[in-house]
């Protein structure tokens, strides 16, 4: 199951963020509760979509959303939270769902319940649903193959892409979310926190 505040699975211990544990959350979302949803796993699989669960299959979760019709483990349900909607204020750093359901970090700027005004790391911005918004506990990342960074291209635009290798001699090659490669020098990439939403931990 994830934690409902910082997005994490707890399977061993404890969460980043310190506010649950296993013993605390429980195997089962109960049937009524709203949530964000992974219809599967894997690295093609990175859409997270509202929906509400309708009931079980043993662990499995069913949840109905826009699209259809999801069969959910816990570890792909991220359960609405009012504990979790008090916490993000302004100021707050963060890991927002952006419209195409792929998490990216960013800072909340405004409130206007039940919305919160995110500024990703980008330089984008949008209202959305403060339930469509995780605390980030875990702000620093190394720059290593698998992480997400920011990079400059040819042009010079800073856009997010993934570290494919380090290349040598101060070299990483960099995929951009169109699937362009370039290789860019570790002074040009910031390295972006560790997701919750793509990475098995911090």
């Amino acid at each position: 199951m994830r934690c409902t505040y910082c997005g994490w699975t707890v399977n061993n211990g404890a969460c980043p963020c310190g506010r649950s544990s296993v013993e605390e959350v429980p195997e089962l979302v109960p049937p009524g509760t709203r949530v964000l949803c992974r219809a599967g796993r894997g690295p093609s699989i990175l859409r997270w979509d509202p929906g509400e669960v309708t009931g079980h299959i043993g662990k499995v979760h069913r949840v109905e959303t826009s699209f259809g019709v999801c069969w959910c483990e816990a570890d792909d349900l991220l359960p609405d939270s009012e504990k979790r909607r008090k916490l993000l204020e302004a100021g707050a750093r963060v890991w927002a769902r952006w419209p195409d359901g792929r998490w990216f970090p960013g800072t909340i700027d405004a409130i206007e319940e039940p919305l919160r005004h995110v500024t990703w790391d980008d330089g984008d911005s949008m209202w959305i649903e403060a339930s469509h918004a995780v605390l980030m506990p875990v702000e620093s990342a190394e720059i290593a193959p698998g992480r997400q960074v920011i990079a400059s291209r040819w042009d010079g635009e800073r856009q997010l892409g993934i570290v494919e290798e380090e290349e040598g001699s101060g070299l990483f090659r960099v995929r951009f979310l169109d699937g362009e490669e370039a290789s860019v020098s570790g002074g040009e990439l910031r390295s972006l926190p560790p997701n919750p939403f793509r990475e098995a931990k911090p």
